[in-house]
Parts: C-alpha cells; structure tokens; sequence
C-alpha cells in the first residue's frame, strides 16, 4: 500500500523527548526549552507532533518536518501506542 503524500515516512514516537535548537524567528525565543513528544491525536493525524511541558501540559504543535529542522532529538523513545490508547495520561516529567 502507498504511503499518503500526507504522511510522514517517520514518525517520533510518543515520549521522546526533543530540545530545540533552530534560531528561525518564531522559534529563536524557545532555543533550548526541552520538551516530550505527546501521544497523537487521531483528529489532528500523524503529523501534528503535540509537545509536552515538565509539568505534563501540551503546549503547542509541531509538525514532522520541524521536528527535523528545529529540533534535536536526545531521546527516542520505543514507545508503540502512538495514539495512547492504552496509556496513562503524560504526567509531570520527573527529575
């Protein structure tokens, strides 16, 4: 079966935790700020990548190619749920 031109050939799995790097305008204020890839929402699909505070809070959206662009990965996580299902919900991150 071929992959929808809308979906992207990689998908950061849920819980992976990302910083971000890009001095791009509407980002540069955000430089350095850590944050964990939420679990997906079947409403927005694969390629909205939520982001998710310390204290457990989506904060915003992203999409698969700004978490390429903008961001570095320090963490990926091998989380399968990617819709969270069967998860509990994304608590406070620990210290």
């Amino acid at each position: 079966m071929a992959r929808s031109k809308h979906e992207p050939a990689f998908i950061i799995p849920p819980l992976s935790v990302v910083e971000v790097i890009s001095t791009d305008p509407g980002w540069k204020e955000m430089v350095g700020l850590i944050f964990r890839v939420g679990y997906y929402s079947k409403q927005d699909g694969l390629d909205c990548v939520w982001l998710v505070d310390d204290g457990g809070t989506y904060l915003q959206t992203a999409d698969q190619e700004m978490i390429k662009t903008h961001f570095e990965v320090l963490e990926l996580s091998d989380e399968t749920d990617l819709f969270g299902d069967d998860r509990p919900v994304i608590g406070p991150r620990a210290s």
